[in-house]
């Protein structure tokens, strides 16, 4: 379980820094919508990271 919950929050990080490096693309003067997907899925898989830790971690809490 807790190479699990590393391996979450290794996925966390780096779809959070991918995330936050594309955001520059949507102040373009004309977003593509490819780049708009890619902004948008990259913040869907930081949110499902997110949350499967968060859940992850209540679970891990309540075996204690």
């Amino acid at each position: 379980m807790n190479q699990l919950m590393a391996m979450l929050i290794l996925g966390l990080g780096f779809s959070g820094a991918a995330f936050i490096l594309s955001v520059p693309l949507l102040f373009k003067s004309n977003t593509e919508p490819f780049e708009l997907m890619v902004v948008v899925g990259l913040a869907v898989v930081f949110g499902v990271f997110a949350a499967a830790c968060l859940v992850l971690r209540k679970r891990l809490n309540s075996l204690d």
